[in-house]
């Protein structure tokens, strides 16, 4: 994964939602503030880069507190993300210290040298790191609101490599999407950026929000194809079927003033 601090992006991502997310996890709790009504102090296991890579093989999210010498404030941070993980399916919980030697390429790989502790950071099943803050930022909700969608997080995982993306908004019996995807994979073949191809069923519930941070709520009878540039901007929405030429010019175009990002992509397109 290449250094971009998503969690700079915890406005945008504000509003992404998960239908999952009010479904609890068999055979578990809320979370035990303890017999005397304190906050626990007692912080989740330590992360490893075998852990992640399990949860990224196992489709799970990763709710991740950074801790660090003389962390002070954790026990507010150790309860959101107990509480989000309760909440949150196919979800674990780590701690990392920030500090030790041995999670240095950890701290490289997900830009937190710098990020004021304690600090929540919200890792999705392709482990990017999506959306962080300090506790009173990342409420459980938040927590819960900052994972992406499947779609979207295939999304992120393009902007990460620099790469455009094509994303084909259609249903299953509709009869041009085939035509859709053709010309973007011609496209892409074409681009030296070799934009990603992303399909989404528009009937597919759990990508209704993130269609809508799109500015897709209809589609009325044909394939749409929304085109983000590298730096995370939607640069063209097509309604009729576009050629590769035009795709490709919508690949590559910058737009210059901040505004028009797709959700979460890169902070440099987003200003």
């Amino acid at each position: 994964m290449k250094k971009i601090p998503y969690y700079l992006l915890l406005i945008a991502l504000a509003s992404c939602s998960n239908l999952n997310s009010d479904k609890v996890k068999d055979g578990e709790e809320t979370i035990d503030s303890g017999t005397d009504g304190k906050l626990s102090t007692e912080l989740p296991s330590c992360v490893t880069t075998d852990a992640l890579e399990k949860a990224k093989k196992d489709g799970e999210t990763v709710f991740l507190i950074i801790t660090g010498r003389g962390t002070t404030g954790v026990e507010q941070a150790i309860a959101n993300v107990k509480d989000a993980n309760t909440k949150f399916k196919n979800s674990n919980i780590y701690t990392l210290d920030r500090d030790n030697s041995a999670n240095s390429e950890l701290v490289a790989k997900f830009g937190i040298s710098t990020v004021p502790l304690p600090f929540i950071l919200v890792i999705s099943r392709k482990g990017m790191a999506v959306a962080g803050g300090q506790p009173e930022q990342m409420t459980a909700e938040q927590i819960i609101k900052s994972v992406p969608t499947p779609k979207q997080d295939e999304v992120y995982s393009a902007l990460d490599e620099k790469k455009p993306v094509f994303i084909v908004v259609s249903k299953k019996d509709y009869s041009d999407k085939e035509e859709a995807l053709a010309n973007c994979k011609k496209a892409s073949d074409r681009n030296n950026l070799k934009p990603v191809i992303v399909e989404i069923d528009f009937d597919d519930p759990a990508e209704t929000i993130f269609l809508r941070q799109l500015g897709i709520t209809s589609i009325n009878g044909s394939t749409l194809i929304a085109v983000a540039n590298a730096s995370g901007q939607i640069t063209e929405l097509f309604h009729t079927k576009p050629t590769s030429n035009q795709l490709n010019s919508a690949a590559n175009k910058v737009i210059q003033k901040s505004g028009g990002c797709c959700p979460g992509g890169s902070g440099k397109g987003c200003g």
